[in-house]
């Protein structure tokens, strides 16, 4: 579903690469945690993937397309099979929640019959059944987040990316969301989560690929967010490791790219920061589904992390 082979991605006046030769694997249906301290390249990975940025060197496969070799005219194809969910929600503030998350299917050119049918469907899958004529003033900072998550799943994408969707979010809500991530999830959609929330990283115990200053360290099974010492990793097909007593980056701007972070005069959605607990949610038990389809063949190789040494 993703591949990364070989990418290094270097911004233009920067010292040091974004990400250096990365090589990783995300097969269909897997769920997903990216994390690191700022700086790490958490960011420029799902900006390649959306192909926001295009890689210096090196090749990306998302979805069964070799992302160097595909037209600008066929990008806007490529957008439609990956629904994106960020941390400052960007709901449209004059919009009720049905008409935020129709949105998405009328940008598409879907039928009225079908809106009408798939957004309340949604809606209830994301627990906001009920609420689909309030406005996003009028919802708990959870419960326009979402209203994110339902705009960016109800054309049922292959792949969901999250950058940093509970940042703004208390630990209660933010584990909520996630744990709605994972109901999406379940029902086959490859879920790709970039996030500094260790406390969610550790309740769910997913798969944990860590970036260290462009560098993927480690990529583990039903991992964790390791704090203090980090276990330094390879795949199975590298012989090359970075220096075990390289200093810590300093917090700074992510990814190297600072204009990237120059968001301006944007608007946020109003309510966002400090906005009232969304009510509790029932949510299935926290887990792999076994039915979820996975892709065991094909292109894609399992990378295996391997400890070399602690720092």
């Amino acid at each position: 579903m993703i591949l990364f082979e070989n990418v290094t991605k270097t911004y233009p006046r920067t010292t040091r690469p974004a990400l250096d030769d990365v090589n990783l694997e995300i097969p269909r249906g897997e769920f997903a945690f990216v994390v690191g301290t700022s700086g790490s390249g958490k960011s420029t990975l799902m900006q390649l993937v959306m192909k926001e940025q295009d890689a210096t060197r090196g090749r990306i496969l998302v979805a069964g397309r070799d992302l160097d070799r595909l037209p600008e005219r066929k990008v806007p194809a490529l957008r439609r099979e990956i629904g994106c969910v960020f941390q400052d929600f960007r709901l449209l503030p004059n919009k009720t929640v049905f008409q935020n998350v129709a949105y998405a299917l009328q940008v598409l050119g879907s039928s009225r019959a079908r809106i009408r049918q798939t957004v309340p469907e949604t809606l209830e899958l994301v627990g906001l059944a009920g609420m689909e004529k309030r406005l996003p003033h009028q919802l708990s900072g959870g419960e326009q987040q979402r209203v994110a998550i339902a705009r960016a799943f109800v054309n049922r994408p292959p792949i969901l990316l999250a950058d940093e969707p509970t940042g703004n979010l208390d630990p209660d809500t933010s584990l909520g969301i996630v744990q709605l991530l994972d109901r999406i999830n379940r029902t086959g959609t490859t879920v790709v989560m970039a996030t500094h929330d260790t406390v969610t990283v550790n309740a769910m115990r997913k798969r944990v690929i860590r970036l260290d200053r462009g560098v993927l360290v480690s990529d583990m099974e039903a991992g964790d967010y390791t704090t203090g010492s980090i276990p330094r990793v390879r795949l199975e097909e590298e012989t090359s490791a970075r220096p075990a007593d390289a200093p810590e980056v300093p917090d700074g701007y992510d990814d190297g790219d600072p204009a990237a972070y120059d968001h301006g005069d944007a608007a946020q959605a109003p309510g966002a920061p400090g906005a009232p607990d969304e009510p509790s949610v029932t949510m299935p038990p926290i887990g792999r589904d076994e039915d979820a389809p996975r892709a065991r063949g094909g292109i894609f190789r399992r990378h295996k992390a391997v400890q070399t040494s602690d720092r």
